[in-house]
């Protein structure tokens, strides 16, 4: 068993491979902690797509000691929270409990990680809750786009494919398949047990000892799965007031050097009310409600986009706009604007640790990525080395990528890509 203290971080690496990371807050009365499983919808294939998110549904719906009901009645008798989540990347079990009933939660989460029944009757019943909440996606544009978004940018790769499934996949998901997805990767090795806030590094690792050894210390498939970002159109045409558009480009990775400067460049462009989007598109001529541009970053791949809601009639010009204020990027970047972002990406930084649940999800993530967490003096330096050339060369990395864009409402995705292409962007074909 390996033990390396940080600053204000513990991190163990149990016999059978399994990392428990523990960061103290001081004046908290309550514990963050759970599980993060490196197996996200990026680890799965076509046929099998969202069995990640399948399977974190079935944790919950008993183990061989505990029953659905008995699982959530344990924790809500003590005050407890309990939930779990699927990303691209991970898959997260998580509880947050007054420290002293620590000890229950651990026990609560670590049953159902470990000992899932896949009842039957449960199956089918959990597979009608997914189907509902593919459903509920369709109905909710805000949301879908995003997904259209990532199937444009990555086709017919892990990448862009929705974290939860397709609903003709999960039809035919049985236990037989969850149990050998659980079996490939929910192993020791493949797995942090992190606890953040009122917490005792000894105690908790006392409890892993207790609770964690079983977990089967096999080799996991190594996660090197690089997605090829290709950039296209699609308009899903339907009878809505808003037309939703997202005009994306390939991003970065969360271990590129340049990461905190397209921080940075996101947050200057379209990161608050004093963005130049925000400013420009709603504060000077009202053609949005909600505007802003975004990052995403994945271990081996990333992308950029703004994201916006305006009237059909408005789309072109509110895209001609948009990539006018991009493009102002490569020139006009001030010393106010960088010392703003900034400030905000530290404030930002440093409010997170007022929130333990915040807090172990960025160590937990930090630690994915870099084998350890970081310490803060380590992010600010990095933050503090950005450089107004920096940002503005951003812009042209940015645009090196053929656009994708997508529409969802009465209109189609053509006047926004004439839009872009008559400001020199590279330019998808028409969606359709």
């Amino acid at each position: 068993m390996a033990n390396t203290k940080l600053t204000s971080t513990k991190l163990t690496r149990l016999d059978n491979g399994l990392r428990v990371i523990t960061k103290r807050l001081e004046n908290f009365s309550s514990a963050a902690f759970g599980y993060w499983v490196e197996a996200g919808s990026v680890r799965e294939l076509e046929s099998n797509s969202g069995v990640s998110h399948f399977l974190e549904h079935m944790a919950f719906k008993g183990t061989t000691s505990r029953s659905a009901r008995q699982i959530a009645e344990e924790i809500e008798a003590i005050g407890g929270y309990l939930n779990a989540y699927t990303s691209k990347e991970v898959t997260a079990f998580h509880a947050k409990v007054l420290s002293e009933n620590s000890p229950t939660a651990v026990d609560v989460l670590s049953d159902i990680l470990q000992n899932p029944a896949f009842l039957p009757k449960e199956l089918e019943r959990e597979r009608m809750v997914v189907l509902q909440e593919i459903s509920q996606i369709q109905d909710s544009p805000e949301d879908l786009i995003f997904d259209y978004f990532d199937e444009s940018a990555f086709p017919r790769q892990p990448l862009g494919r929705p974290i939860l499934g397709s609903a003709d996949v999960i039809a035919k998901i049985d236990a037989d398949a969850l149990r050998r997805y659980r079996e490939e990767y929910y192993n020791a090795g493949n797995i942090i047990f992190a606890a953040v806030g009122d917490v005792c590094h000894e105690e908790l690792l006392a409890a892993a000892q207790k609770h964690l050894l079983n977990f089967p210390k096999r080799e996991t498939p190594t996660y090197d799965i690089k997605c090829d970002y290709v950039g296209g159109a699609r308009s899903d045409v339907r009878d809505l007031e808003q037309a939703y558009i997202i005009i994306g480009f390939n991003g970065l990775t969360s271990l590129d050097p340049d990461y905190y400067a397209m921080s940075l460049f996101s947050s200057i462009l379209g990161g608050g009310m004093s963005s130049r989007l925000f400013q420009e598109v709603r504060e000077k001529r009202g053609l949005v409600y909600s505007i802003y541009s975004f990052t995403s970053s994945h271990k081996h791949n990333g992308s950029f986009g703004i994201y916006a809601a305006t009237s059909p009639s408005k789309l072109k010009e509110l895209t001609d706009v948009a990539a006018n204020e991009m493009l102002k990027m490569r020139k006009n970047v001030s010393e106010k604007e960088l010392r703003r972002a900034k400030a905000q990406f530290k404030s930002g930084l440093l409010m997170s640790n007022e929130s333990n649940t915040s807090c172990c999800e960025r160590v937990v993530h930090q630690t994915l990525l870099f084998g350890r967490p970081l310490e803060y003096e380590e992010m600010l330096e990095k933050l503090e080395a950005v450089t107004l050339d920096d940002l503005m060369t951003m812009t042209d990395r940015v645009l090196a990528s053929q656009a994708s864009v997508v529409t969802v409402g009465k209109c189609d995705a053509a006047p926004a890509i004439a839009s872009l292409c008559s400001n020199g962007i590279k330019c998808p074909d028409d969606g359709g």
